[in-house]
């Protein structure tokens, strides 16, 4: 991969068009990212396959769904996505292609967001962040509340990490 500079990262909102190239980012990130911090089979639970009905049921929650969704698009590939729930103040997603890792992607999305956020008059947000997460939400300014534990659909409990930031 060529150097990324921050000119080079779009963000724009997520389109019901947009689900399939979205849930490619958010396994590749599970599977890539996330696997060195989790057993195989939080992985697996969490990162499943990607399917006809998941791709439907994505787009069609990008439209009448809670979540505000965002997109980070480099020369047309979307590598990163985020998501916030107003309603909650909750970052809900923050994900980064493997291969667009540290390379400002996660902060441009996070700092839409958190611009969102404010836009909608919320002071501060929380998140239960991934293990492996913890570091790039601090390095932004959250901070560490402790441990969670968050149960996949699947029921299996996946440790995470409660975080806050005021905005």
């Amino acid at each position: 991969m060529s150097e990324v500079v921050k000119s080079d990262i779009k963000i724009r909102s997520c389109l019901p068009s947009d689900a399939e190239s979205v849930l490619k980012v958010h396994r590749g990130a599970i599977h890539g990212t996330a696997s060195s911090c989790y057993p195989k089979e939080i992985i697996q639970d969490w990162g499943s396959p990607i399917t006809p009905s998941k791709i439907k049921a994505f787009a069609d929650n990008t439209v009448v769904g809670e979540e505000t969704r965002i997109v980070a698009e480099i020369d047309g590939q979307i590598v990163g996505f985020g998501a916030i729930v107003v309603s909650n103040s909750e970052v809900r997603a923050v994900y980064v292609a493997p291969s667009f890792g540290r390379c400002g992607v996660g902060t441009a999305i996070l700092q839409e967001l958190e611009r969102l956020a404010r836009e909608q008059g919320l002071s501060e947000l929380h998140l239960n962040a991934s293990l492996n997460a913890e570091l790039f939400y601090q390095v932004n300014g959250y901070m560490n509340e402790g441990f969670e534990e968050h149960t996949l659909r699947s029921g299996r409990k996946m440790p995470s990490i409660r975080m806050r930031k005021k905005l």
